[in-house]
């Protein structure tokens, strides 16, 4: 379960140079590699979030509901900085900063088995002085063998230099990732 590395020839993976060269990129689209989540995992976003502690909606398949290997819609959402971090790269050590979400729709339920990816579009920079500069990404999360999307979203991302937020960029990793 997890990343599938196998087969790698749908990913696109957008690179610069250093973060103020990220408006070269706007319009440009990416995929991340195909994802499966570990059941193991789930039960413990669960357990962490409370929602095995009261009896939920899901119910059976039969019942119209959900079924129990449902896998939640913020489980997904929190997966994105994950999946994002295969396909959108930075050679000069910055931090990308979650800054929200601005629309957010879970279309159709992905369960436990299904493999899902992200595919995107860098779709606005906007520079933000001596902050950085906020990356605004139009994503679809999309499900093998399934027309309909699990869930479409916008992500916007601060992305700061090392040294701006205390460390040193001889400090960071040999790549920052978003």
């Amino acid at each position: 379960m997890g990343i599938d590395v196998t087969d790698t020839s749908e990913v696109v993976i957008l690179t610069v140079p250093h973060p103020r060269d990220l408006p070269t990129l706007v319009g440009r689209t990416f995929t991340t590699p195909w994802f499966t989540m570990d059941a193991d995992r789930s039960a413990r976003f669960e357990f962490a979030t409370y929602l095995d502690s009261y009896p939920h909606p899901y119910g059976s398949e039969e019942d119209d509901g959900y079924g129990e290997d449902l896998v939640e819609g913020f489980h997904l959402l929190g997966m994105l900085d994950y999946l994002l971090n295969h396909v959108l790269v930075s050679q000069t050590p910055c931090t990308p900063w979650n800054y929200g979400l601005d629309h957010v729709r879970f279309v159709s339920v992905i369960r436990l088995t299904d493999r899902f990816r992200i595919a995107g579009t860098l779709r606005e920079v906007v520079e933000r002085a001596e902050r950085g500069h906020l990356v605004v990404l139009d994503l679809v999360g999309e499900v093998q063998g399934r027309e309909k999307p699990g869930f479409v979203a916008t992500q916007r991302v601060l992305w700061t230099l090392a040294a701006a937020n205390g460390g040193s960029p001889e400090k960071g990793r040999e790549q920052s990732h978003v």
